[in-house]
Order: C-alpha cells, then structure tokens, then sequence
C-alpha cells in the first residue's frame, strides 16, 4: 500500500467570486502553496499567540512578510490564481468557498481592507458562504484570500500555507451590514485597513 501524502485531505479553494487559475490540475489548485514545519517554523495549534509574540499584525502580514517558499510554479503572492485576470463580478454580500476543512486562521482583503477574518475559520464559518462587506471596493479592486490550515499530523502540528487573488470589479452589491466595531477590533461585518 503506498503512503499518501498530507495533502491528500487538504481541500480549500475560493468558489465565488470565482479565481481565474495559472494551473488546470485539480491536485494543484486544491493543495497547500507550502508546509511550514518543513520550512524552520515551530507551529503551534494556537497560530494568533504564535503570530502575536513574533509581531505580525495579521495572517497576511504573517503570509505576505515571512521567509517560506511555495510550491514550485506558484507565486508567492497569489498561489496559481492570477491577479491580473478578467475581473468578477462584485458578490451582493457573501463569498463562497469549499468549506474550511481543516482549524486555522483566514482573511479576506479588499486591496488593504481587510473585510473578513476569523482565528478558527473551520468553527466561525461552518458551512461555505460567509459574509463580505464589499461597499470598500470602489468600482474594482483585488481580493486577497489567506488561510493557514493547522492539522495534527504525524504527532507534530502542520501549518499549510493557502492564498489566492481575485481582480473584481464591474456590477454587484453589498448586502451586508455596514461597518461596525470600535478601534482595532475585525470581524465579518466590519473591515479594518491594513496597518490600523
């Protein structure tokens, strides 16, 4: 019986607005873009006390500033999505993706809003649509979708690096409630710039 590699369970990938993809095979757009155990880093099942003692502001101030290497033929910004695709339609107020199938962190930005975000995005949003403010993408913009997957495997935890961009623009509402919260504080109806 051959051995299967850990990517064999990952599934994850943005549905709508739909990515336009650099890559046609199905095992490439669903698996992690890298593994960070593999990679010098020590995860950890509690990703924000990690992230927060290294100082890093966000998931994607961690994703985007932190020396790890992605899958061959990817990019490092964008995984096997292209961000300079057609741009997709505005959604009236959700996104929609696979499900979260694995604990682990997510964020949604609208160029540097960031709109969704959740520390447990497999708890927070069970199913496979969560609600997106859109109101701050003023005609087009580009969604930057991260999610680190933390699994137990092999007695160790894993962290598995998942992003994808989005160029949207053209019709489409939002139909989420307007901003809310005070300060710093994120949630699915409000949104934060990056850097607040």
């Amino acid at each position: 019986m051959a051995l299967l590699a850990p990517t064999a369970e990952a599934h994850q990938i943005v549905l709508l607005p739909e990515p336009q993809w650099t890559t046609n095979d199905k095992d490439t757009k669903y698996n992690p873009l890298a593994f960070l155990e593999n990679q010098g880093f020590k995860p950890q099942q509690d990703f924000k006390a990690w992230r927060d003692e290294n100082g890093y502001k966000s998931l994607r101030d961690f994703m985007d500033r932190a020396k790890y290497t992605v899958t061959e033929g990817a990019d490092f910004n964008c995984g096997f999505t292209d961000p300079k695709g057609t741009p997709q339609p505005i959604p009236a107020g959700n996104m929609r993706s696979t499900g979260y199938t694995h604990d682990g962190p997510c964020e949604v930005w609208l160029d540097d809003t960031m709109v969704l975000d959740g520390d447990n995005c497999h708890e927070k949003f069970p199913g496979k649509d969560a609600p997106v403010d859109y109101s701050s993408c003023k005609g087009s913009c580009l969604m930057r979708w991260y999610w680190l997957g933390v699994r137990f495997l092999k007695n160790e935890y894993s962290w598995q690096v998942y992003k994808e961009c989005i160029p949207l623009g053209g019709p489409g509402s939002s139909e989420a409630a307007p901003p809310t919260g005070q300060g710093n504080t994120t949630s699915a109806e409000g949104s934060k710039k990056e850097g607040e």
